[in-house]
């Protein structure tokens, strides 16, 4: 029901594998931790009695298949159709939208790929990547945050991205479009993030100024040995930014975080300063920082589960269609996990082994 978007450019006289048994092998595979073509295959042919089974999957096909399938279909419609499996089993509505953007090493020694290609993905707190966009090198990822900006819909959202995309153009999008903004500012910013760090940093150790000119939250977590102690200090008052405040629209909150870290007897600090046109509380703005990790989390189970940074797929098109069945099976874990103790790797290992948790993860998807 969701794969039948998407347009099958094949002569129909010479097919012998359907798309959407294609589709649907490497959706499975890759719920069950298979990270690259060969495994896919390998799993296929293994597991084919139950495919046949729960899914009407008759034949496997070879690996050059699927390579050509992946190099033609439009990832566009990929993109939606897996949308729309991912929100057939999570029924939160997501509020906040986390951007970042992730390159794919392996591409930069691929001559059919001009430049390593870089992945900017739109991720909710509920664990749906909604859109994607691919650019040639990092710098690029400004214009197409921009442009994915355009695209969703953004309205009564809050948009968190990293320090890159901490600019005049991109706020004023965000707010044109109905969202709210908590970006992080560095040096890219470079006078006004001075002038902002150095209000954080010179007060710091002045407990009654913070009392004053200061709303504060705090949090503390222990782990294995480790405390660590996040702080958020919001400014009640930020008209003497007022050379500022004109360029960056609906700009309503200045606010910094401080992370403490002890361990083994050694204390570190570091202090990240944010913009926010978010009118709300230090305990709120607290969190959707803390809610911005989960992008880089699913970042991380790329490389780390999928081993992404290997692939040696050819082809763009088959490079981004993979990229989007991955985080795809990053979501649909990471929403059977709630609540649970247990890692998205190894709830794959489990699905490989166990036919029937892997039934259960998959749910009520209508795939079949």
């Amino acid at each position: 029901m969701y794969f039948g978007i998407i347009e099958d450019e094949r002569d129909p006289y010479t097919i012998k594998h359907a798309l959407i048994d294609i589709l649907k092998l490497v959706m499975i595979a890759i719920l069950c931790g298979m990270d690259e073509l060969d495994k896919i295959i390998d799993y296929g042919n293994n597991k084919q009695e139950f495919l046949e089974k729960e899914f009407g999957i008759k034949t496997i096909p070879s690996k050059s298949t699927i390579t050509r399938i992946f190099a033609m279909i439009d990832s566009k419609w990929l993109g939606l159709s897996v949308v729309g499996i991912v929100q057939s089993l999570i029924k939160e509505k997501p509020t906040q939208i986390m951007i970042d953007g992730k390159a794919i090493k392996s591409t930069d020694a691929i001559k059919t790929i001009e430049k390593m290609m870089n992945i900017v993905t739109a991720y909710t707190n509920t664990g749906i990547s909604l859109l994607q966009k691919t650019v040639e090198n990092k710098t690029n990822e400004i214009p197409a945050v921009k442009e994915l900006i355009e695209m969703l819909d953004v309205k009564g959202m809050i948009i968190t991205a990293d320090a890159m995309h901490c600019q005049k153009e991109t706020a004023q999008a965000i707010i044109e479009n109905g969202g709210d903004y908590v970006l992080q500012l560095k040096a890219n910013q470079k006078n006004f993030y001075e002038d902002v760090y150095s209000m954080f940093n010179d007060k710091y150790m002045d407990e009654a100024d913070k009392n004053c000119e200061y709303e504060i939250y705090k949090t503390q977590e222990k782990n294995h040995g480790r405390i660590e102690t996040r702080t958020c200090y919001v400014l009640n008052e930020i008209a003497f930014f007022t050379d500022y405040l004109a360029n960056w629209k609906g700009l309503k909150k200045i606010f910094a975080v401080v992370r403490e870290v002890e361990k083994d007897n050694r204390k570190t600090k570091e202090i990240s300063c944010y913009l926010s046109s978010k009118n709300t509380t230090a305990e709120n703005l607290l969190s959707y920082t803390r809610k911005h990790w989960e992008i880089e989390s699913m970042h991380h189970i790329l490389d780390v589960t999928y081993d992404e940074d290997r692939c040696k797929l050819l082809s763009q098109k088959a490079q981004e269609n993979l990229n989007i069945f991955r985080k795809m099976g990053i979501g649909i874990h990471k929403n059977y996990l709630r609540n649970k103790k247990q890692t998205v790797k190894s709830n794959m290992f489990n699905c490989l082994l166990n036919d029937n948790l892997l039934l259960e993860v998959i749910g009520n998807i209508a795939i079949s």
